[in-house]
């Protein structure tokens, strides 16, 4: 449920507002403050965001936004007249997914992540099917849970099992229950993504009942069209979706990709006309240039993001903050894990950094009892390398978060000395506008 705290407030706002127009200036107010602090002042390291370049950005106010977009591509497919320009459009963009992925099928069309990771399971299951995700306190999400897509469309979900204090799928102890239960799909989708996953063995267990392995590549598409992570088509996944923000660094959205002819129309149609109507071309016109932007730039992009993570890692223990799988390198993706201690929960060392100017995420580790009151933060390279970050600048990231975390400085002091160190970070490179930062 909403915050009615929040919901109070904005009324109280509304009521003082004089006019209409004064109403909007609202609106239009908030907006510039969430920019000038979250896009100007703060050290953003959410790992499910990106900004997104110039040419992204403007399409996403283009005309064509405003145009219905009912149906599939081709004159003979659409509800509306006038549409050869749209045609063209979807057209290119799915020609540049399929490009960037090297796969057969790609759509577009899909309104977020979540909507794509519907789409997957909609099309290859039906109600009462058995499942098996990972769980949340495994690094799991809830677009793959029970509350998500497979809940809500009436699936019975079981866990991949997990070693007790790794990120690694306990095998053998997978094998004993997948034959047991056969489920429909084993669907692997992973909030805290730090290393590869065995999708060539799974694939290998799976199929010995005709079961499908589904990647919810939400986190990790920048990374695996650059080929900075595994390819989970090329090892066994038969659909992968993801979100076209976050690595991928384009507009909000969701993409599906599969190479299985046999899969194409059930995908086809569940995403329309199940799921879309009118796509919002403005979105697809924005992902197009995204996808133009990691064929060009992508590859040292995604190398650099993840030096980043890994140098900010490294840092971040030398400075005394407990940072996780040392032994392993602490990541191969864009995200790293630090524990919460000496704090009670992930949530005050999020909140107190929030003061500090720092963005982070609260995030449930291995050995939480629950998911309720996580003792984890999730950090996360992307928006900082976009606006031009190395491994210098992990160190005195770095020093700023212990200071927070260990030395209890005043946030607000390290506040200050945030918002002066992103006065040198305001361009967005790894696109065409700008290129690569020198």
């Amino acid at each position: 449920m909403h915050d009615t705290a929040c919901l109070e407030y904005a009324s109280r706002l509304l009521k003082k507002a004089p006019t209409h127009s004064a109403m909007a200036e609202l609106v239009k107010t908030a907006v510039d403050r969430n920019e000038q602090w979250r896009g100007r002042e703060c050290i953003n390291l959410v790992a499910a965001e990106s900004p997104t370049s110039p040419a992204v950005r403007s399409l996403l106010a283009s005309e064509i936004g405003t145009r219905a977009s009912g149906g599939d591509i081709g004159p003979n497919n659409r509800f509306f007249s006038g549409m050869k320009y749209i045609d063209e459009v979807e057209s290119l963009c799915v020609e540049l997914l399929k490009k960037a992925f090297s796969t057969r099928y790609a759509d577009h069309r899909l309104m977020g992540g979540m909507a794509a990771v519907l789409t997957a399971y909609s099309a290859m299951t039906k109600p009462g099917d058995a499942i098996m995700t990972a769980p949340i306190i495994r690094g799991g999400d809830t677009s793959n849970r029970a509350d998500g897509p497979p809940g809500v469309i009436g699936l019975t979900i079981h866990d991949i099992p997990f070693h007790h204090h790794s990120s690694d799928i306990d095998l053998d102890r997978f094998r004993t229950i997948a034959r047991k239960l056969q489920p429909k799909i084993v669907g692997l989708g992973m909030t805290l993504s730090l290393f590869p996953l065995p999708l060539a063995e799974l694939k290998s267990i799976i199929t010995e009942w005709g079961g499908k392995l589904y990647f919810d590549a939400a986190h990790q598409l920048g990374l695996i069209c650059s080929g900075f992570f595994q390819d989970p088509l090329a090892e066994g996944a038969d659909v992968m979706t993801g979100s076209s923000g976050k690595t991928f660094s384009g507009p909000q959205g969701g993409i599906i990709l599969w190479n299985d002819d046999l899969l194409a129309e059930s995908i086809a149609n569940t995403i329309f006309p199940t799921l879309t109507g009118s796509h919002q071309i403005n979105r697809v016109a924005a992902m197009a240039i995204a996808a133009t932007e990691m064929l060009e730039y992508g590859t040292l992009y995604m190398e650099q993001v993840v030096k980043n993570a890994r140098c900010l890692a490294k840092h971040l223990e030398n400075n005394g903050v407990l940072t996780l799988y040392r032994d392993r390198g602490y990541t191969k993706t864009h995200q790293i894990i630090i524990d919460s201690k000496p704090a009670k929960s992930g949530r005050d060392v999020a909140q107190n950094l929030e003061q500090a100017n720092i963005i982070t995420n609260e995030m449930p580790l291995p050995w939480d009892k629950n998911n309720e009151h996580p003792t984890g933060i999730r950090l996360g390279t992307v928006e900082i390398t976009r606006k031009g970050m190395k491994e210098p600048e992990m160190q005195w990231i770095a020093e700023q978060i212990s200071n927070v975390i260990l030395n209890k400085k005043n946030p607000l002091m390290v506040a200050r000395d945030v918002s002066d160190f992103m006065k040198n970070y305001r361009t967005v490179y790894y696109c065409h506008e700008n290129g690569l930062p020198s």
